[in-house]
């Protein structure tokens, strides 16, 4: 095998040494890549294994939160549709007892009137039974006074 390796023209030819720095490559590789390269990989991959965990955990969050956010947006939109309701209720109830209190004020009012009416139309007729006791006295003085005398 040396004098095949002898054969080939200058920059090809090896010789023993270039094997021995072959074999010592090759060993510094294996070593370098069992203790610094691979660590170092594993180190890389662990690494990258934590990140697309991350990501994967901050998608399922995300998406948890989107479907939260959309089951209340749902429960809000309902609870506001419930109170426009009990509000339009509560509007309706309020029409109906303001009605019924004004109904039952403008009775109790007409009462009163009527009522004042009767005691104002008592009062006249009192008043005016008392004048016409008057009346004729008064008259009796008044023609008494025209005539100058007494009538009897």
């Amino acid at each position: 095998m040396e004098s095949f390796m002898k054969t080939l023209p200058g920059p090809m030819q090896i010789n023993e040494s270039f094997i021995v720095i072959a074999i010592i490559f090759l060993v510094f590789y294996f070593l370098l890549k069992k203790f610094y390269v691979n660590p170092f990989l594993e180190i890389i991959e662990e690494r990258e294994g934590k990140i697309v965990g991350a990501e994967n955990r901050f998608k399922e969050v995300e998406d948890y939160y989107r479907e939260k956010m959309k089951q209340y947006e749902e429960e809000i939109k309902k609870a506001r549709i419930e109170a426009n309701a009990l509000r339009e209720r509560l509007i309706e109830e309020a029409k109906g007892e303001r009605e019924r209190i004004v109904t039952h004020a403008k009775l109790s009012a007409k009462e009163v009137v009527e009522k004042s009416h009767k005691e104002i139309d008592s009062s006249l007729k009192t008043e005016l039974k008392e004048a016409e006791k008057y009346v004729s006295s008064i008259a009796k003085l008044i023609v008494e006074k025209i005539l100058g005398r007494k009538s009897a």
